[in-house]
């Protein structure tokens, strides 16, 4: 009903000078065909009033169409500001943070030639190098909003990309009685892209899902092909969930760097930008629908040619 409502003043907005001009027209025809009868008048006066009509209602939307792209001028130079002060901060962390990672994952090794006759202890350890090496990934992710990082492209399957990127948080599903739905395409085209990278995205938009189903629900995962809105032949990735959903004014901050609506210390808010990054590296469109209350659907196109 909203968007019926809001399409209807659009309309309004659009044509409404003309729509004013036409109803004066047929009124002053009709009061002066009872009164005259001076067609040709009629006619000239007629045409001047929708002629004026038509003529500022042009003005009025040209300004408007103006006034709408200065506008989108405007947020994308303030995407820009953010980013490059993200850039900045990462760009003086990322030494910072790459030592320590180096030293968690040489122990990690250390810690398997030790403990070869441990089974238990080894997977903790292969779990500590696994997760460490993902750490770096992230950075080297969040170094990408200072400086150009060149993709690593490959031609590759996306389904197997997406059940490795399921099985990083695979204990999570466990925990918290997360049941998951795949509905994939079959023979998907390949894909040229950066796997690693993609995986990043991918983990992370089933993080945000598991967190937002405390209490359980279930977690839908749709690829299918479609095309883009320059006509281009894409993969589409679908990510649902039946969690929490995102109010509309939380929505369109989403994608900003530090933004975040979860309370835990130690969510830094940029999953998001940074996903939203990678996205954009490899030319797709990343957007994410959502109602408070009724869960989130993120569609990822990915084009299938570069």
């Amino acid at each position: 009903m909203k968007v019926e409502k809001a399409s209807l003043q659009a309309k309004i907005e659009s044509y409404g000078l003309f729509l004013i001009a036409v109803m004066m027209v047929v009124f002053y025809w009709i009061f002066d065909v009872i009164s005259s009868g001076h067609y040709l008048t009629r006619t000239l006066i007629a045409a001047l009033v929708i002629g004026y009509g038509l003529f500022t209602q042009n003005l009025i939307n040209s300004r408007k169409e103006a006034l709408e792209e200065k506008e989108r001028t405007q947020k994308q130079l303030i995407q820009a500001e953010k980013l490059a002060a993200l850039g900045a901060v990462a760009a003086g962390v990322a030494h910072e943070v790459k030592n320590p990672i180096a030293i968690i994952v040489q122990g990690s090794e250390f810690l398997k030639k030790v403990l070869h006759e441990d089974e238990r202890l080894l997977d903790v350890a292969a779990r500590i190098e696994k997760s460490a090496l993902r750490a770096d990934n992230i950075v080297k992710g969040l170094l990408s909003f200072s400086r150009e990082i060149s993709l690593k492209r490959e031609e590759l399957d996306l389904s197997p990309i997406i059940d490795e990127a399921l099985s990083f948080v695979e204990h999570m599903l466990e925990e918290k009685r997360i049941k998951v739905r795949k509905q994939y395409a079959p023979d998907l085209p390949k894909i040229v892209m950066d796997s690693t990278q993609i995986k990043q995205v991918l983990t992370n938009l089933f993080m945000n899902s598991l967190e937002a189903m405390p209490e359980g629900g279930m977690l839908a995962i749709l690829t299918d092909t479609c095309e883009d809105q320059m006509a281009q032949p894409c993969v589409r990735i679908v990510v649902s969930d039946t969690g929490q959903g995102i109010s509309e004014e939380l929505l369109r901050k989403v994608f900003d760097p530090f933004f975040t609506t979860k309370n835990d210390s130690k969510n830094t808010g940029l999953g998001l930008s940074i996903s939203k990054g990678i996205i954009d590296k490899h030319r797709g469109t990343i957007k994410i629908d959502s109602e408070h209350g009724r869960g989130t659907r993120i569609t990822v196109l990915l084009p299938t040619e570069i």
